[in-house]
Parts: C-alpha cells; sequence; structure tokens
C-alpha cells in the first residue's frame, strides 16, 4: 500500500520551447510524468544548494591551521584565572 502525499502547492514557470522539449523527452525516458519528472529535479538542486551552504570547506593550508588551533593548550585569560582562585577559595584548596 502507497502513501500518497496531498498536493496543495503549485509552482508556474515559463521556459523556452527547446528547454520544454527536452524534459518532456527524458521524463518519457524515466516514465514519468513531466510535473513529477521536474519536481524531483528541482528537489535534488535545492537539496545540493542547501548543503553546500552548510558545508564549510577549507584548503589543506586552513585545515591544518584549524586542526593546530583546535589541539593547542588554551592559554588562561584574566577571567579564567579569578575563576580559579574563586574555585580553590571556595573548596578550600
Amino acid at each position: 500500500m502507497s502513501v500518497r502525499i496531498r498536493k496543495e502547492e503549485r509552482l508556474e514557470t515559463r521556459l523556452p520551447a527547446e528547454a520544454k522539449h527536452q524534459i518532456e523527452q527524458a521524463a518519457a525516458l524515466q516514465g514519468r510524468s513531466v510535473s513529477d519528472f521536474v519536481v524531483q529535479a528541482a528537489m535534488d538542486q535545492a537539496h545540493k544548494v542547501i548543503e553546500q551552504q552548510r558545508t564549510i570547506k577549507l584548503t589543506v593550508d586552513e585545515s591544518v591551521a584549524l586542526a593546530k588551533l583546535m589541539m593547542a593548550e588554551p592559554k588562561p585569560n584574566k577571567k579564567a584565572i579569578a575563576a580559579v582562585g574563586r574555585y580553590k577559595k571556595t573548596m578550600g584548596k
């Protein structure tokens, strides 16, 4: 038993005749409707674009620099030193 998704939204577009012909031909070759073909192609592209925007790409040099920063022992600042002092005073150490 297949679940049917309720289609409530509509998307319209104008395109050159040659583009429409190619889309119709590709949809027919896959045995799909033009609407199904276009929606799936648009969704595939949307996922690709979203993933590209969510992914940070670094060069090898940038990757090495980031790894060094992440592995380096952090230097305590004034607030950290003060916090250790308060902790030791409170805990009696």
